[in-house]
């Protein structure tokens, strides 16, 4: 995957993760919510422990892109057609 692929994938990633955090808080908060300040709404650990082995975190900017990644991979969907509920079922 090239730099510019890349790019792509992770800006739709922040844009789908801030489709999918307001529609997790209030309405007066999901007014709040942007794209240069979603950081200070979700946790700061990324990854977690488990079975032995570290894995990405449900949620997060890391788990979006990896998620449309196998996404654009397996069904050659493009980048900006995968969606939150895409994501969900993967």
């Amino acid at each position: 995957m090239n730099g510019r692929k890349a790019k792509r994938i992770r800006r739709h990633a922040k844009h789908l993760m801030l489709e999918w955090l307001k529609t997790m808080v209030s309405e007066d908060e999901a007014k709040k919510v942007t794209i240069k300040n979603i950081q200070d709404y979700i946790p700061d650990q990324t990854h977690i422990y488990a079975n032995q082995s570290l894995r990405v975190s449900a949620y997060t900017l890391r788990w979006f892109a990896q998620g449309i990644k196998k996404i654009i991979k397996s069904k050659q969907k493009r980048i900006k057609d995968v969606t939150t509920k895409d994501l969900e079922h993967a």
